[in-house]
């Protein structure tokens, strides 16, 4: 009955210990992937010379690491009524537009008509206006005198791509543990990414 119950014992204790070295490996892994990520940093560059895009790697974070690391993060969420215990995984990006646009300037005459004690006056304005649209921009603008009033309207389409690869290969087999990747893409081409992360709640 003894030998029974150390037996069982000892697998209690074996198994608690297999356990405990188990999560200690899992967070040592979790450990060097974030520092991997954070060391690799975020990859920028361009499809076939014009579509912009950037690539990053997960980093796995608890909720006070997010809050401790990323107060951003926390700030955010709170806004869209979203907790910290419900969050999932959270990617941010953003990008730079820069235009160079050259058109000439339009003349334009008004006449204006007024009547004042029976009389009609009239009076020519003269203004200036630039109008210039494509794809991703809808460009306009007036010139009165010395007052200048623009509208600009521009498009976008940004496309978020989550994957994951294996870092080793040989001959055509991958291994090794998995890296989660975001790749992000910009297709206008007026745009460049600027920012871009990953993070994914432990």
């Amino acid at each position: 009955m003894n030998i029974t119950v150390k037996f069982w014992q000892f697998l209690l204790i074996i198994s608690i210990l297999v356990l405990f070295f188990a999560k200690i490996r899992k967070d040592n892994n979790r450990l060097s992937d974030n520092f991997d990520a954070l060391a690799k940093g975020t990859e920028y560059f361009r499809i076939n010379d014009s579509i912009s895009a950037a690539r990053s790697e997960r980093i796995l974070l608890d909720n006070a690491q997010i809050k401790a690391h990323f107060p951003e993060i926390k700030a955010a969420i709170e806004q869209m009524s979203v907790k910290m215990r419900q969050l999932e995984r959270y990617s941010a990006v953003s990008s730079a537009a820069n235009y160079q646009l050259a058109n000439r300037l339009q003349d334009t005459v008004i006449v204006l008509q007024t009547v004042i004690e029976d009389r009609i006056i009239r009076d020519t304005v003269k203004f200036q206006y630039i109008r210039y649209s494509d794809e991703w921009i809808d460009f306009f603008q007036t010139i009165v005198a010395d007052s200048a009033h623009t509208s600009i309207q521009t498009r976008d389409s940004i496309a978020i791509v989550q994957s994951w690869t294996r870092p080793n290969k040989f001959l055509f087999v991958r291994w090794g543990r998995k890296n989660h990747i975001q790749t992000v893409t910009n297709a206008n081409p007026h745009a460049t990414i600027t920012y871009s992360v990953y993070i994914e709640k432990k």
